[in-house]
């Protein structure tokens, strides 16, 4: 199981520290995506974003407060999904389909659907090193 930890920290831990990097790289850009998405408080959730992805990051490398760390991504990734939510077809097994396997619609549902199970997987582990 200890392997099994590990990959997930190291993936989830370099994802989000580029994430967060990549903002902070980025500031114009970033800024004007946060403002579309929180209109009168894109700045204050960029950084707030930038602050969660590059701490929780280099939390999940390290390998302390690993559960905490997981679980603090879960309602960041949750907002995330809500706010790029696209799902496109109009049959159930469409709408599975851009949920779970491909979004054609152009949104990252997928993806973050798959990082929320990652993360819960994380801390349903329970390791608190």
């Amino acid at each position: 199981m200890n392997n099994a930890i590990l990959v997930l920290r190291t993936y989830f831990g370099i994802a989000f520290l580029v994430a967060g990097l990549d903002k902070l790289f980025h500031l114009d850009m970033a800024g004007k995506m946060f403002e579309m998405w929180f209109p009168g408080f894109g700045a204050a959730m960029l950084w707030l974003a930038i602050a969660i992805e590059v701490i929780g990051g280099v939390t999940l490398l390290s390998g302390y407060y690993t559960q905490y760390a997981a679980g603090l991504f879960i309602p960041f990734m949750l907002v995330a999904t809500a706010v790029t939510w696209k799902i496109g077809g109009m049959d159930v097994i469409s709408m599975v389909r851009e949920m779970l396997v491909m979004n054609t619609a152009g949104g990252n549902t997928p993806v973050n659907l798959a990082y929320i199970a990652g993360l819960t997987a994380l801390v349903l582990l329970n390791q608190r090193t």
